[in-house]
């Protein structure tokens, strides 16, 4: 758990968590007439436009996401990612129900983006976006990813290989070229600047940001599949989705909350470091909710601190479920391979080394990465059958699997 997710389909980088604070949506507004509501609600352009009608007859609000903030007027909504990128500023997206005059762009509103919605393309820079899409139902307006070799939904591989999806960075650079010609309705970032995005901004592409992966809870993250449906006009989809996946995990984490709790140790090594993840993390929030805890735990911040094998085999050695992320990893000798000083840990003396590898992409991308950022109760799933198995007894895992001897 200390890998995380590729953005761009890129390199892996250890990414910290960001806690923000958190913002909700939306007063009364008058209502449409039936026939203006209809064609709102089912995402079509308004063909006679009424000042006094509500185009937005279903609307949103966040509960948990804390890095966005979304509310509404008559035909449009206004959208502040609060942090594009680590340490950016503020960025603001005013999504304008087609077919409906556009706000004067003042005030608060001064240097916004304007979106046309409901977008027809969209061109993807993180795998993380994938299953928003496909939950939604809407996987027909991706038209282009970044880069297909971590991607690991099946729906979408195969519509990579047809041709409906292209790539626009398959070397990790962006064909500026390319997307300015293709004119995407919308371009979403992965929540880090390119030095590409000046100069498709400049040539009119809409470049908006997903930033999910600063939240600091996993319902946080996985609550930005509302922003999605606000440009896919797929409103009604999303908060049913999402108040499924809220409503499972918040019933499992009840559940969890009656056990006494198991000492788990979280991540591995990367390039000589541990990145333990802090007491605020989204991390540590998945752990204790599936009724466990870590030495860490009540550390102060949402990002990670890097130690070294010893200071972490100091205060965990004697944990007794370790939850790692190697993609690599399928055997005990495996890890030992890795780096003999693993043997040392009690949990490999045991045998209760689990990892997060369980659905791998044809290019090496894991599904725990790109799938379970969306799916956080199906990650509470796992982990409570982990720390827990008499609470989840028959549980099918969909991103752990423990190392075989």
């Amino acid at each position: 758990m200390g890998i995380p997710r590729p953005i761009h389909g890129a390199l892996l980088a250890v990414l910290p968590a960001v806690l923000l604070t958190a913002s909700a949506c939306a007063g009364a507004e008058p209502s449409a007439s039936p026939a203006t509501a209809a064609s709102a609600a089912e995402g079509r352009c308004v063909t006679s436009y009424d000042a006094n009608a509500d185009y937005f007859p279903v609307k949103q609000t966040l509960t948990h996401a804390a890095n966005f903030t979304l509310t509404y007027a008559k035909n449009y909504q206004v959208v502040t990612v609060k942090q594009p990128s680590p340490g950016a500023k503020p960025e603001t997206y005013v999504l304008v129900r087609c077919g409906t005059p556009a706000p004067e762009l003042t005030g608060d509103l001064a240097g916004a983006v304007t979106v046309e919605t409901p977008i027809e393309s969209l061109y993807s820079a993180s795998t993380t976006h994938l299953p928003f899409i496909t939950e939604l139902g809407v996987l027909d307006r991706l038209k282009a990813v970044a880069s297909a070799g971590y991607i690991t939904s099946p729906e979408v591989l195969e519509r990579v290989k047809s041709g409906a999806v292209t790539e626009y960075a398959s070397g990790q650079e962006i064909d500026t070229e390319k997307v300015i010609g293709a004119g995407p309705d919308v371009l979403m970032t992965g929540g880090t600047e390119d030095k590409a995005y000046g100069l498709l901004r400049r040539a009119g592409i809409k470049v908006v940001a997903n930033a999910e992966w600063l939240e600091s809870t996993a319902l946080g993250r996985a609550e930005w599949i509302k922003l999605m449906a606000a440009l896919t006009g797929t409103e009604a989809k999303a908060n049913e989705v999402f108040g499924t996946i809220e409503s499972d995990y918040t019933a499992l984490a009840a559940k969890a909350k009656a056990a006494t709790p198991v000492t788990v140790l979280p991540g591995q090594m990367y390039q000589g470091q541990w990145s333990m993840p802090n007491g605020g993390s989204y991390v540590a929030g998945l752990i204790k909710d599936a009724g466990g805890t870590y030495p860490w735990a009540g550390t102060s911040g949402s990002a990670s601190t890097t130690l070294d094998l010893e200071a972490v085999l100091a205060k965990a050695k004697d944990a007794k479920i370790w939850l790692a992320n190697v993609n690599e990893w399928k055997t005990l000798g495996d890890v030992k391979k890795s780096d003999a000083r693993y043997a040392t840990f009690s949990a490999y003396g045991t045998g209760e080394v689990w990892s997060a590898n369980k659905t791998l992409g044809p290019g090496g991308g894991n599904d725990y990465w790109e799938r379970g950022v969306a799916r956080p109760d199906l990650v509470l799933s796992d982990l409570v059958a982990i720390l827990h198995p008499d609470l989840a007894p028959g549980h099918e895992f969909s991103f752990y699997q423990k190392m075989t001897k």
